[in-house]
């Protein structure tokens, strides 16, 4: 069986996971573009996998940040228990 590929080092990862979880959740989406698009090909399952995020999300983040005309308003948040629950 194949090692995991590790992009970051064990202190920065927490300082990483750290910031990651006090951003909102569209911020969040911009985040891991970003880190997607720095550490290339093959960081995606990588990322999903780190930060407990969907690869749809990451997706979605790189497509609004590719998009010519997209301003990022963070001041449009979803409010707190918005969206989808949570299955029991």
């Amino acid at each position: 069986m194949r090692k995991p590929n590790s992009y970051y080092a064990d202190e920065f990862l927490e300082k990483q996971l750290s910031y990651y979880r006090s951003l909102p959740e569209k911020q969040r989406r911009h985040f891991l573009a970003m880190e997607f698009e720095r550490l290339g090909v093959g960081s995606k399952r990588y990322l999903a996998r780190v930060f407990g995020a969907a690869r749809q999300t990451i997706n979605k983040g790189v497509q609004e940040l590719s998009e010519n005309n997209y301003e990022t308003d963070y001041s449009r948040q979803r409010e707190i228990g918005g969206g989808r629950k949570k299955k029991k």
